[in-house]
């Protein structure tokens, strides 16, 4: 987490979002929530998308 405390912007926006999202990828996929983790796994990847089209462009 170290690495958006750093980052500012949209870039730091989605570093923060992508953690939250692999927190709960986690929590999915141990059973502390429920719900597909199909469907968290799909967000990482179009965010992913995005981090990277993001640090290209800067």
């Amino acid at each position: 987490m170290g690495a958006a405390l750093n980052a500012q912007g949209a870039v730091g926006a989605k570093i923060r979002r992508l953690a939250a999202e692999f927190q709960e990828l986690s929590f999915r996929l141990t059973g502390m929530t429920g719900g597909d983790p199909n469907q968290v796994i799909a967000d990482i990847n179009a965010d992913v998308a995005e981090f990277n089209r993001l640090c290209a462009s800067g």
